[in-house]
């Protein structure tokens, strides 16, 4: 690496073993970070001849140049650095950016070159300036380092000189462009952009303004802004081709002329695209001429290409033809588009002949494309043989990492394997730090997979950014016949030659070709080893060099062979081992051989001899081999400043296409004259289950205590080896084993969720079956289908493969819940004197109990499920408030998991204590068992006619229930009143009881324990012979437990029976009939008795008022004094 610094001083070394993998060495400029902030923005590479001769010069006044291009804000400096290397002259066209530069005419644009020390040295130490070459228009005798100040109708400060650098090639010219040049007059500056020739020995040839002198008028919806240089590129025939973006509001177009020094016989006519919107192939703002290049796209005629990154959206690139000579507008034959949005199709172009059938392949960059796992795009379209190019033909899309803007520079490194076929070098400036790809041509276009990738990581020291920003290659730059790479590192300061290696010529092979072929997998032993317990088989490694003669002179090469099995290919174990291996990698063998004396096409050999390891079953697929052999090197020192450079030469490489090479070795098997097995495995798998509506299995959860899985293979083919079954089954369902049947594969459980049955090695021609078992104890109740999937594999070649087979089950959550309600005691009493203030709960009256079962008779589980209670607390009387009824004393319990959600004002509402020292006796203690017959006595439906449904009578500003006149089985008439909440005839309050868990076969309770309000039964019902009084409660699922289950039995009530306590039960004696006409006749008798009596002291005599007015004065005159007055 050569460092070159804003002070002018140098320093150099070099990394000659960075890629040892391809044909690449380092030889780095750099320049580094200085207080002039200078930049490296393009680089190109020349190389200078003599004029007479053709031969390599050296100018009288300097050895060589590099030629840079400078860029960027306030002024633009190119600077010359010359190298020389053997008996050749190279110029590297490096690109700077410079801030402030602290000399007399501050913001001018001018060049700059260094000298070095002649041929091989390693120092840059002597430096001068060169100007833009525009002093020629001043004076004739101005020398080329002397600054004069921009003519007056230009402007130069930011004109981004350099910011296009070209090379014509060997001997030939130098095209240098600054797209921001400015052409000013009294009233308008227009940035027009210019380029200039120089010689090969960087002389002032001519200036190129394609846009100078064009309408203005309309600005830049003109040729106002032109912004020629953006891109540019020398052709073999002389011709110049300039970008230009601006003209028409940004549609841009490309120029094109020739720069031949024949004056007199050029074609002296300026082409150019069409620009107007009736003929312009892009609409505004499409940047058309921001990348261009050349080639034979369509037969034997040259073609214009021409990138437009913002056309369409997608990016576009256009190819342009001449139509005749002496007719300036180019015709348009070729559109291409790109695939994605803002991807920049057509940022960067470039041309190469990557399959060697000397037509031009084009190369498309899209630095900006994107996807998951992609950033940047190049798309290669190699040119048919069949018309050229069109708009369908196929391309090959290469990607890089995402963000790395891959293909923002491209470059056509020429032939540098020398297999006929030019190769291509991609940038990639973002990727981490930057990187650089191979990718190399050949008889069926470009490899997909680059040969060498070079990372900016890998450079010795501080690593640069922006690692490939701008590449140039194709030339040979120290004479060693290869073609070397330039990379321009943008934001790090520094430009990077990477020197292309000598390669060697390798012919290799193994023999003999039988002794890979059929091994025996049933024979130990072989011919070197006949008392080996192991397989084995021998073969010999042979190799030829070629083209070494040169090398061998003056190098004492030494070879290195690597002979590495299977795992070279991403498989973790090799079947195999080698008698000479590795210690710690006995599938891997070494040697090392040296060359001194070796001739060229003279073959070597070596005799290997691998094993195969006992218990392989693996014998179908063939055991891979890859041999590879390198060149032994030694490191190369860094050189100091001053010393010569390290010759390339003595670091060759193998040509790597024939220096890595794969072989295998196969078995001896069952199989076809082909040596391929070709079988056809065909499973059937069913459960033993019932068949739902659909036709799928059904699983009830509970049920059956295992499931069973039938499964039969049949091989209709040829054999199939290491034939296996595989069965994926839910991880809640575990695996028993097999139903014990007779003729059943062996099957074992591989893991949680696999079984894995051994079919064969080989499975014949033929079936065979297994039955599994499996546990569904553990399904969730989450689950509402089973998957099992079956497949089967083999390393055979499957005619018609399978895939996998899904086996289904629809699981069932059936779980047959029912509750039932009891009262306790089952008859309570009533009665006695009823008191106006109770203090105490004993007070209230007898205590009685309602406790409802739920049972789950299965089989499956219930997770949750809730009982709604409705409770009888007061008696209605069409009031907001009732008399008391059941007065619920304490919250209900649930024995089992759960609990009762109860409002605490629906319970003790009264906040009543208990009677201290009191102990009441349990309830089941408290029924009295009298003669009484109870409801369930009573036929309902021989019910009296007179009897009172729902009917109510006052009493006491309240409504009280009538009872019912029953008719029981004995012809007797009962009066029954019923309290229920079904009826209306009680003031209910519901709650809610969570029960978790009701497992099969279990049941939980809810007890709810309450009094029976004496004193409302004793006003109410002092004479009724029963009265009534039921709870009811029922159950809710939830919906989403998808439990199936019969809903008859979810509701059911508790009764509590409740009799007066001194209720005459027995029936009176009838009365006679002579007792009744006798007892009616006496009162008759005494009825006239008392009417005669009533008539003799003038009862019925009434007195009546004189009905005249002279009466009325009477009576009226006796009133007011006492006496009356006839």
């Amino acid at each position: 690496m050569t460092y070159l610094d804003a002070k002018y001083r140098y320093f150099i070394f070099f990394c000659l073993n960075l890629f040892n993998e391809a044909n690449f060495h380092l030889k780095v400029i750099n320049q580094t970070a200085s207080p002039n902030n200078i930049y490296i923005f393009s680089a190109a590479l020349l190389i200078i001849f003599n004029h007479r001769s053709s031969s390599v010069c050296f100018p009288s006044s300097l050895d060589c140049r590099f030629v840079f291009s400078p860029v960027l804000i306030k002024s633009s400096v190119c600077r010359y650095i010359f190298h020389s290397f053997l008996m050749a002259i190279r110029v590297d066209l490096i690109c700077f950016i410079v801030y402030h530069l602290h000399l007399l005419f501050l913001f001018l644009s001018f060049l700059f070159f260094c000298f070095t020390i002649k041929q091989t040295k390693t120092n840059l130490s002597q430096c001068s300036i060169i100007t833009d070459a525009e002093s020629y228009l001043y004076d004739e005798n101005i020398r080329s380092n002397q600054l004069v100040p921009p003519l007056p109708d230009e402007i130069k400060d930011g004109q981004w000189l350099g910011v296009t650098v070209r090379s014509q090639g060997p001997g030939r010219k130098v095209l240098v462009c600054a797209h921001r040049y400015i052409r000013k007059g009294a009233d308008y500056q227009w940035g027009q952009g210019l380029c200039y020739t120089l010689t090969q020995n960087l002389d002032y040839d001519e200036t190129w303004e394609p846009c100078r002198g064009r309408p203005t008028t309309w600005a830049h919806e003109q040729f106002g802004y032109c912004q020629a240089g953006t891109s540019g590129m020398l052709l073999d025939d002389d011709t110049a081709l300039i970008g230009t973006p601006g003209p028409y509001t940004w549609r841009g177009t490309v120029f094109a002329v020739s720069v031949s020094d024949d004056f007199l016989h050029r074609d002296k006519t300026l082409y150019y695209g069409p620009l107007t919107q009736d003929h312009s192939p892009v609409d505004k703002y499409s940047y058309l001429g921001m990348s261009v290049t050349s080639g034979k796209y369509f037969g034997s005629k040259v073609s214009y290409a021409a990138g437009a990154p913002r056309s369409n959206g997608t990016g576009q690139v256009v190819i342009f033809t001449k139509v005749k000579k002496a007719e300036s507008q180019l015709r348009v034959q070729l559109v291409l588009s790109g695939e994605q949005f803002a991807s920049s199709y057509g940022y960067q172009i470039a041309t190469a002949d990557l399959n060697g059938d000397s037509r031009a392949d084009l190369i498309v960059g899209a630095p900006f494309y994107y996807d998951r796992e992609a950033g940047g795009a190049v798309y290669v379209y190699s040119n048919p043989p069949d018309g050229g190019l069109t708009a369908n033909t196929p391309y090959v899309k290469l990607v890089g990492k995402p963000e790395s803007r891959f293909g923002f520079a491209l470059a056509n490194l020429g032939d540098i394997n020398k297999d006929r076929y030019e190769d291509l070098a991609v940038g990639a400036p973002y990727d981490g730090k930057g990187v650089v790809y191979i990718y190399l041509g050949s008889k069926h276009g470009i490899i997909t997979e680059p040969s060498q990738i070079l990372k900016a990581e890998d450079i010795p020291g501080i690593p640069p950014t922006t690692f490939g920003y701008s590449l140039s290659g194709g030339l040979d730059m120290d004479l060693n016949e290869y073609p070397d790479l330039m990379v321009g590192a943008y934001e790090d300061d520094r430009v990077f030659l990477i020197r292309s290696r000598p390669i060697i010529g390798i012919l290799t092979r193994v023999q003999p070709e039988e002794s890979l072929k059929n091994i025996d997998p049933n024979t130990a032993g072989c011919e070197k080893y006949p008392n080996s317990t192991e397989v084995c088989f021998s073969f010999n490694a042979c190799f030829a060099m070629d083209s070494m003669e040169g090398y061998l002179r003056a190098n004492n090469l030494e070879l290195k062979y690597r002979i590495e099995a299977e795992t070279f290919s991403g498989r973790k174990f090799s079947r195999v081992h080698f008698a000479h291996g590795l210690a710690e990698k006995p599938h891997v063998v070494e040697r090392n051989i040296q060359l001194r004396g070796v001739r060229n096409g003279t073959e070597q050999c070596f005799e290997e001899t691998a094993f195969v390891k006992e218990g392989t079953r693996d014998i179908q697929s063939a055991v891979k081999f890859r041999m590879g052999y390198t060149l032994v090197q030694r490191e190369p020192r860094s050189p100091r400043d001053g010393d010569p450079l390290p010759n390339i030469n003595q670091y060759p490489i193998l040509n790597q296409q024939e220096a890595s090479k794969t072989f295998q070795a196969t078995f001896e098997k069952d199989c076809g004259d082909n040596d391929v097995c070709e079988s056809n495995m065909v499973t059937v798998a069913n459960l033993d289950l019932p068949q739902g509506e659909e036709g799928v299995s059904i699983l009830e959860l509970g049920e059956l205590q295992e499931v069973v899985l039938d499964i039969s293979v049949t091989n209709t083919g040829e054999s199939a080896y290491e034939a296996g079954l595989y069965v994926s089954h839910p991880r809640t369902l575990s695996f028993i084993g097999r139903v014990s049947e007779a003729n059943q594969l062996l099957c074992n459980s591989y893991n949680s969720t696999m079984v894995t049955c051994l079919l064969g090695n080989p499975f014949k021609h033929g079936s065979g079956y297994v039955k599994l078992r499996f546990n569904p104890s553990n399904v969730e109740d989450s689950e509402a289908r089973l998957v099992f999937f079956i497949f089967t594999n083999t390393t055979s070649q499957e005619l018609d493969p399978q895939g996998e087979i899904p086996v289904y089950a629809n699981v069932v959550k059936r779980a047959e819940i029912s509750i039932k309600g009891l009262g306790r005691p089952e008859q309570v009493f009533f009665g006695g004197e009823v008191q106006s203030t109770i203090k105490y709960r004993d007070e209230i009256g007898q205590p009685l109990l309602h406790s409802y079962e739920i049972y789950n008779a299965g089989p499956w589980k219930v997770p949750f499920l809730s009982v709604v209670v409705s409770w009888p607390y007061q008696v209605e009387n069409g009031k907001p408030i009732g008399k008391w009824l059941l007065y619920m004393d304490e919250n209900p319990k649930v024995d089992g998991d759960g609990e009762c959600i109860m409002d605490p004002k629906q319970v003790n509402v009264l906040d009543l204590p208990k009677r201290p020292g009191f102990v009441e006796a349990p309830i089941e203690h408290l029924a009295r068992h009298l003669p009484v017959p109870t409801i369930s006595d009573i036929d309902e439906n021989e019910v009296d006619s007179m009897s009172i449904n729902s009917t109510r009578r006052k009493r006491q500003a309240g409504v009280v229930i009538l009872p019912e006149a029953i008719v029981d089985n004995e012809g007797k008439t009962r009066h029954v009143v019923t309290m229920d909440c079904d009826r209306g005839t009680a003031k209910c309050f519901m709650f809610r009881c969570n029960i978790r868990n009701l497992q099969r076969k279990q049941s939980a309770v809810i007890k709810i324990r309450a009094r029976l309000w004496n004193a409302t039964l004793v006003e109410d019902f002092p004479g009724i012979h029963t009265v009534r009084i039921r709870s009811k409660a029922h159950i809710s699922l939830d919906p989403s437990l998808e439990i199936t289950q019969r809903i008859e039995d979810d509701l059911d009530y508790a009764e509590t029976m409740a009799y007066p306590d001194r209720l005459d039960t027995g029936e009176s004696p009838a009365v006679p009939l002579w007792i009744i006409i006798v007892s009616v006749l006496a009162g008759i008798l005494l009825l006239v008795l008392l009417i005669l009596m009533l008539w003799r002291l003038g009862f019925f005599k009434r007195k009546r008022p004189d009905p005249t007015l002279k009466g009325s004065l009477l009576q009226k005159d006796k009133e007011l004094n006492g006496e009356y007055i006839s």
